[in-house]
């Protein structure tokens, strides 16, 4: 393993030979340590249980070449808990999680047209189906070949992806790596309709093996698009967003759901702001037919944390649904120093049942309230603390009982972000008109 990270460093080294003639390559980095005190993330913590706190690291190392009619991308990523290994840090351990993040080169066909091939990351709108997961310590990427137009006012992607665990030689193996897909396409297009409005489609289709006996693959479709209006120009801001789903949501049940969402912001003076909204995703009646649901499939590769609350209760949603209402403030204190608070309520969508006992609606509430100072353009730390105000709904959800005695739910980390920049070639030959 070290002896191909040297082999690709030093072939990347290698372009800073030749990129004065030929383009610009550009080298950064990335350090991003984040500790979290944790007494009821995601879920209550039972009195009999300590709270915990945990530091976690993300570093990486990123690659960039840009010139004629190629561009290129290679992301090494370290990431890892701290004492996960010891101080000798043998080079066997198997703890961590060292890698390659992206690599990816992509071709200028003709003009405003590419393709691009490798890992890489994938982000749509806000991150609500597809997103770089920047909160999350791996990131999402996805191993993909994609076609891209490109032009003023217009942008249409195509990609797909087949994924296989090993190089066999027959196609008679059980694809089971953990929440993915064995067949991915998916096409997304942004069309401007005036200055700073944009309708978004985007379209997806996944492929699951159905099992080990049955290798046939069962599809979930889902398609919607996003309305969004930003623009620096008016005080006002809003994002509507809506998809339907359909196919299926496991080989023996018949998937028939949406999600409708709207956010809205408000720019009262250039200190103050402000934020409504709602998420709406359907739920199953408890009547409903075991080889049916109207349970919206959240994809795994959005990004949890920038929705339904920072301490990710309904990362995965109940059978019947959530809604979702959100309201906050985002306050400029300074130059460097910025807040944001936010509320939730959860409720049910549907009425549903644990067993035989009926749940109650009401899921309870959060509150989040994050601090941002930017040391300076390549440095930042954030520091949150959240509360979740639970009830007996959110009790029966996660423990199947409201007889469970628990601490008061609370969530806080403190996160510095170094973002240098290593090194960087001037950019000498003409630029190529490839959109990236």
């Amino acid at each position: 393993m070290r002896k191909g990270y040297t082999l690709a460093i030093c072939g990347l080294l290698l372009l800073l030979s030749f990129s004065e003639s030929y383009g610009q390559t550009t080298i950064d980095a990335e350090f991003r340590p984040r500790s979290e005190f944790r007494q009821g993330f995601n879920q209550p913590l039972p009195d009999t249980l300590k709270s915990a706190l945990v530091t976690m690291q993300r570093t990486r190392l990123n690659f960039n070449y840009k010139g004629g009619i190629i561009s290129a991308r290679l992301v090494l990523q370290d990431s890892r808990i701290f004492g996960e290994t010891d101080t000798k840090q043998p080079a066997t351990a198997t703890t961590g999680s060292i890698g390659v993040y992206e690599a990816w080169a992509e071709l200028l066909l003709y003009s405003g047209t590419s393709f691009k091939i490798g890992r890489q990351g994938v982000q749509f709108e806000d991150g609500r189906l597809f997103s770089l997961s920047p909160w999350s310590n791996s990131g999402n990427a996805h191993d993909l070949a994609q076609v891209r137009y490109f032009a003023p006012g217009f942008d249409i992607q195509v990609a797909y992806a087949y994924n296989n665990q090993k190089a066999y030689n027959a196609d008679t193996s059980y694809y089971s790596v953990s929440k993915m897909y064995k067949q991915l396409a998916f096409l997304h297009l942004t069309k401007s309709i005036a200055s700073g409005l944009d309708f978004s489609f985007l379209s997806v289709a996944e492929g699951f093996v159905k099992s080990k006996t049955d290798l046939d693959l069962y599809h979930r479709y889902t398609s919607g698009g996003t309305l969004q209006l930003k623009n620096e120009k008016l005080p006002i801001g809003f994002l509507l967003t809506g998809y339907y789903q359909f196919g299926n949501s496991d080989p023996t049940v018949d998937l028939d759901a949406y999600l409708l969402a709207i956010k809205a912001t408000y720019a009262f003076n250039d200190k103050f702001g402000g934020v409504l909204g709602a998420d709406y995703y359907s739920g199953s009646e408890s009547t409903l037919a075991a080889a049916k649901t109207n349970t919206f499939n959240k994809l795994p590769y959005g990004v949890n944390h920038s929705f339904n609350g920072y301490m990710e209760y309904w990362a995965t949603l109940p059978k019947g649904g959530l809604v979702n209402y959100f309201g906050g403030v985002n306050l400029k204190l300074s130059k460097k120093l910025s807040s944001d608070i936010t509320y939730y309520g959860f409720r049910l969508a549907e009425s549903m049942k644990v067993g035989t006992t009926q749940v109650q609606k009401n899921l309870g509430s959060e509150l989040d309230i994050a601090l941002n100072y930017k040391f300076s353009a390549e440095t930042a730390v954030q520091f949150a603390w959240c509360g979740y105000f639970a009830t007996g709904g959110t009790e029966m959800l996660k423990y199947k009982s409201i007889a469970v005695d628990t601490k008061f739910p609370q969530y806080a980390y403190l996160m510095l972000t170094i973002k240098p920049q290593l090194h960087e070639t001037p950019l000498v030959a003409k630029a190529s008109n490839l959109h990236i």
